[in-house]
């Protein structure tokens, strides 16, 4: 079973954090659980990875045509399902996720994220990747060589944009809503974290977010962090925000949301392709905001 994220599907305001959360059966050996392919035109940063606790299984990664990158050889040594290991990693061609382990595992917990971001001209630079026409010329007017031997570009804050922070905590006994958010004109809300009291074993009950009139993720509570801690993401929506629970078998579930509200600024809605008033089109020109935007200097 592929545990990948279609991130291909359900991206639409980059740079988004999307998780993968459901267990997995390993048999013993060899086991590819995801496989991410030729992201172009996104670059995707492998983080967030969880895991149960247990002896005698390992984790690697391959990326990029190199073997290894990420490599994990017991997992009894690992921090727990409740924490994350300190991991951050770009794919810019290709990424394997695979398991090894001596004897078979029913309902695995574990977890894995990836940052999908649609790369500037200086990130491209910073990578290595190839330049277009564009870039060049980009990367020539803005001196980016020379931005970029002088200090190392700081990562990407998942919080950014956010101006006010909400907090919600439900209980529920039956599949419903956890939380419907109707996004106010010229803002944007952004799912930052979740977190659920554990059930017992896996397919208990299962978390769906849904953004703009769109199912796009979907977590089983088993391999989420308890409530004392949160996995964070990234997950914008500019119309609506929906997270329900679809509840498989009977019991009291109790489930933890972060989001954060910010104005839609002007940056972002050229970085994602939104329509523009003449007011905004006049300001973006005199400020030379769409080529800012796509250098990577604002």
């Amino acid at each position: 079973m592929s545990l990948a994220i279609d991130f291909r599907k359900i991206i639409r305001y980059p740079p988004e954090l999307f998780m993968s959360a459901m267990p997995t059966d390993l048999i013993a050996g060899e086991n590819v659980v995801a496989t991410y392919v030729n992201p172009d035109p996104y670059i995707l940063i492998l983080q967030g990875l969880s895991f149960s606790r247990a002896s005698g299984i390992s984790f690697r990664a391959d990326i990029d045509g190199m073997t290894d990158v990420i490599r994990l050889d017991d997992l009894g040594s690992s921090r727990g399902i409740d924490y994350e290991e300190r991991i951050k990693t770009p794919v810019t061609r290709l990424a394997t996720l695979k398991f090894f382990t001596s004897s078979a595992v029913s309902g695995y917990a574990w977890r894995h994220k990836i940052l999908v971001m649609r790369p500037t001209t200086a990130m491209k630079l910073q990578l290595g990747m190839r330049l277009s026409p564009d870039d060049v010329e980009l990367a020539g007017r803005y001196d980016l060589q020379r931005m970029l031997a002088l200090s190392t570009p700081q990562a990407f804050d998942i919080y950014s944009g956010v101006e006010d922070y909400k907090t919600m905590m439900i209980k529920l006994s039956s599949s419903g809503t956890v939380a419907r958010l109707t996004v106010p004109q010229g803002k944007k809300y952004i799912l930052l974290g979740v977190s659920a009291l554990r059930p017992s074993a896996p397919a208990q009950a299962y978390l769906n977010i849904e953004r703009d009139d769109l199912l796009i993720q979907t977590y089983d509570l088993y391999t989420l962090p308890s409530l004392e801690q949160e996995a964070s993401l990234r997950i914008v929506a500019l119309d609506k925000l929906i997270v329900s629970l679809d509840v498989k078998a009977s019991g009291t579930y109790y489930v933890r949301l972060v989001y954060g509200i910010g104005r839609l600024t002007l940056r972002e809605k050229i970085m994602w392709g939104l329509e523009l008033t003449s007011a905004e089109r006049t300001l973006a020109e005199q400020e030379d905001l769409f080529n800012k935007v796509r250098a990577g200097v604002i």
